[in-house]
């Protein structure tokens, strides 16, 4: 090359290159000091340049010739002289190019970077504590959240969510912190085990998961470490974090707990009071329009409406049977238990009570005696669940979506069936028509005007062979009906003739012709039973009574409560009210062979048997579903007792009545809804236990002055830009470390005499790093550098690099 095109390729003088105190020693891993390769079997030698002074003209990397020393003089007169900033990058020294350090590698406490990871540490630790108790916990928020409290479902889930990612984010950086301060400390401290490349890229697990997947080299080195356990621990938790807290904290609909309560109710009125349930019913017609008749109406075509929908419903169960698709028994604990339904959305489901053996029965009596009992829940339990004194969240305040179950020690109304097969002959002494000496008898008159004939109390009237099974006489204290005539087959008739003294409601039937028994008489009585409870669940898509009757279990059963109640006391007004339940179902209608649908029905179910047919339900059981709307109608305002203790039959301002209940309710709570999302728990509790491990280690190690975090890759890239060339990653330089590699140990030592931090691996640490182990340089170096006082780089230097602290020694 031309001389004059090779000065713009000059360095600056080679003389320049020298420090300016040739008695300095070299750094052991100076480029102009002796690098050995013993992978390769060799090494090279490099010289130091010698000084203005010296009368060799000898050059570095070998080269002597002061023809080449002139020019580069001349050289150097020709070209300006460096900058400031270049003298400091270029310091011409045998050291060649050096990195003193500007800053100390501890930053003061107050500082924002150890003040943030902190403050950071501290809401990780205390948030996530928080999180996990409450997955644990699983408060129930009452009326805090819903649609009537002080936040909306989806505000609260929102909020949950929100501080469950800052916890995440919170517990990332901290744990990145955490390792890169132990990696650090554990790098500079002088007889650790220093750190490798594979500890090094535990960061990038926590901050890229699937960097495992990647390089999941790096596991087989670091992973079965006490600090790369914990990092995987980190890991999961940084990952799954999110998905755990909402999984167990953010609030949700679930069912709570059953808790004890006094249920608070209005009663208006006695059990079964006609008058008071004629004024509650509804109807168009006013007072005015028609007084007399205005709510016997309205109760009339009430109980039409709800005892024949609820009939249907209980035939048709029993449709199913007999034709084979649901199993039948003549056992009444297997059978079809009464039904009903209220207000269009409330079903209601009875219970088969005092139970007796029809077969025993009948063969004591030798006729067919068919005796059945059904309770209903008390319908006062549906003003108490509304009633605000008593607390309970309705299902549309809750998102729509809400259910509540009540369990509460009520009586229950009950009705009794009894039905006795007869003949012609047995029931004469009960038929007006068959009476000697009577006035002609009128059917179209006979019910609402009876023969004036007919002999009132305290006559008992006639004495009939089936008096023993109802009560007749003046030994029980009741009077037996009277009926106009024998009915027709497929007939009923109703008694309307009987005076007090009489607590029940009679039919008399013909069943089909050529039948055995030909003629059934019935009697029907109600009373309040205390061997029940009543049960109801609200939701938002409807509701469901039931009555909870003789269960051993059933804590909250009446007589369980109040042991002292009677059992057996007939209601004799109900009677009242099922007089009008009769009459709007036509099962009079037999007086004038009126040949009624319903009492066709009725009198093909009159058992033939003293044993209930598996196939059919009995006469007494379908007169049982269809009175069974007559009790709740009679319970609905009713006292939450089975007594009156009132001299009027109903109150002009209701009064409170409580009873002992339970209450069940949804509503917003922490927990997961599911049994496998406990699983999740592992994650809150490996948060909370990590972030006070890395909390514990800012404060009693770090104390809040931090290292320079020497894993960061900016810090590492500079560190390893002014660090030397090893032979250790031979080979790594294009495609990256790789085997053996990633466990090579590596330490951040200092050159103190430059106050400059480098990397180099422990296999090399042995090699000399002062200036005794530079190879002698051909030039003579006469003048020795003076004693250089410790600076606060040194100091801090020297600090770290010894073990001074309690967990110092697991680095």
């Amino acid at each position: 090359m031309p001389s004059d095109r090779a000065e713009e390729y000059l360095l600056p003088p080679l003389t320049d290159l020298i420090d300016r105190n040739p008695t300095r020693p070299l750094s052991s891993w100076s480029p102009f000091a002796t690098t050995s390769f013993p992978d390769r079997g060799y090494s090279v030698q490099y010289e130091a340049a010698p000084s203005h002074d010296s009368p060799d003209s000898v050059v570095g990397l070998g080269i002597s010739d002061d023809q080449f020393l002139d020019e580069q003089q001349a050289s150097r007169s020709r070209h300006a002289a460096p900058s400031e900033s270049q003298t400091t990058l270029l310091d011409h020294s045998p050291h060649g190019v050096k990195c003193p350090t500007k800053h100390t590698i501890v930053q003061r406490r107050l500082s924002w970077v150890p003040l943030t990871i902190l403050v950071l540490a501290i809401y990780s630790t205390i948030l996530s504590g928080i999180y996990m108790v409450v997955a644990f916990v699983k408060p129930r928020y009452g009326n805090a959240i819903g649609s009537d409290g002080h936040l909306a479902p989806s505000t609260a889930s929102l909020l949950s969510a929100l501080f469950a990612k800052t916890i995440e984010l919170a517990y990332v950086t901290v744990c990145v912190a955490f390792l890169g301060q132990v990696l650090s400390r554990r790098a500079i401290t002088k007889g650790s085990r220093g750190i490798s490349i594979s500890d090094m890229s535990m960061r990038s697990w926590i901050m890229q998961p699937g960097s495992l997947i990647v390089h999941w080299e790096t596991l087989r080195y670091s992973a079965w470490t006490f600090l790369g356990l914990l990092t995987l621990t980190a890991t999961l938790v940084g990952m799954l974090y999110t998905t755990a807290a909402e999984a167990l904290v953010s609030p949700k609909l679930v069912m709570g707990p059953r808790e004890a309560k006094m249920l608070v109710g209005d009663v208006f009125a006695q059990f079964a009071n006609p008058a008071y349930a004629g004024w509650r019913c509804a109807t168009p017609i006013q007072n005015e329009t028609d007084p007399i008749y205005r709510n016997s109406t309205c109760l009339e075509l009430e109980h039409v409406g709800q005892a024949y929908h609820n009939y249907q419903v209980y035939l048709n169960t029993w449709s199913l049977i007999a034709s084979g698709q649901r199993p039948g028994s003549s056992m009444l604990d297997s059978r079809p238990l009464p039904v009903g339904s209220l207000h269009d959305n409330i079903t209601v489901t009875g219970a088969w009570i005092d139970q007796g053996n029809m077969t025993a029965l009948s063969q004591r009596y030798g006729r067919m005696v068919n005796n059945i009992t059904a309770a209903m829940p008390h319908g006062g339990i549906l003003a108490a669940a509304v009633n605000p004194a008593n607390g309970i969240r309705q299902p549309q305040s809750v998102s729509g979506e809400g259910v509540y179950e009540i369990d509460a020690s009520l009586p229950s109304p009950a009705v009794n069936v009894l039905c006795v097969g007869m003949t012609g002959e047995e029931l004469a002494p009960l038929i007006y028509d068959e009476w000697p000496d009577t006035h002609d008898f009128d059917p179209v008159t006979w019910s609402s005007k009876p023969p004036p004939d007919i002999p009132v109390f305290p006559s008992y009237l006639n004495r009939t062979v089936v008096d023993g099974i109802f009560g007749f006489g003046e030994k029980y204290g009741q009077r037996p009906p009277i009926f106009g005539k024998l009915p027709l087959p497929y007939n009923t008739i109703l008694n309307t003739s009987t005076l007090a003294p009489s607590n029940a409601m009679y039919l008399l039937g013909a069943t089909p012709e050529g039948t055995d028994p030909p003629y059934v008489l019935c009697a029907l009585k109600a009373k309040q039973s205390p061997r029940c409870s009543t049960q109801y669940v609200s939701g938002a898509n409807g509701a469901q009574m039931a009555a909870i009757c003789n269960q051993p279990t059933n804590g909250l059963q009446y007589d369980r409560r109040v042991p002292e109640v009677l059992d057996g006391i007939w209601q004799a007004d109900w009677k009242n009210i099922a007089s009008l339940w009769a009459t709007s179902l036509s099962l009079g209608t037999g007086i004038t062979d009126g040949q009624a649908s319903n009492s066709r029905l009725l009198m093909q179910l009159v058992p033939t048997s003293f044993s209930l047919d598996p196939l059919l339900p009995s006469v007494a059981e379908a007169f049982a579903v269809l009175a069974g709307s007559t009790l709740i109608m009679s319970s609905l305002y009713a006292p939450f007792a089975p007594f009156w203790n009132y001299t009027a039959p109903q109150l002009e301002r209701p009064i409170q009545q409580s009873c002992n209940s339970t209450v069940r309710a949804m509503g917003y709570a922490s927990g997961g809804t599911e049994e496998w999302q406990d699983l999740f728990h592992v994650i809150l509790v490996f948060a909370f236990i990590t972030s006070a491990i890395c909390l514990a280690f800012m404060l009693f190690e770090v104390k809040g002055r931090q290292v320079t975090d020497f894993t960061e890759p900016q810090n590492l890239f500079a560190l390893a830009m002014n660090s030397p060339a090893t032979a250790r990653l031979e080979g790594a330089c294009g495609a990256g470390p790789a085997g053996r590699q990633l466990k090579e140990r590596w330490y951040v030592g200092m050159e103190e005499e430059d106050e400059h931090y480098y990397i180099r691996t422990k296999a090399e640490e042995s090699t000399p790093r002062t200036s005794s182990a530079v190879r002698p340089s051909p030039v003579s170096i006469d003048v020795e550098e003076p004693s250089k006082s410790a600076t606060p780089a040194m100091d801090e230097y020297r600090r770290l690099s010894n073990r001074s602290s309690l967990m110092s020694r697991f680095y």
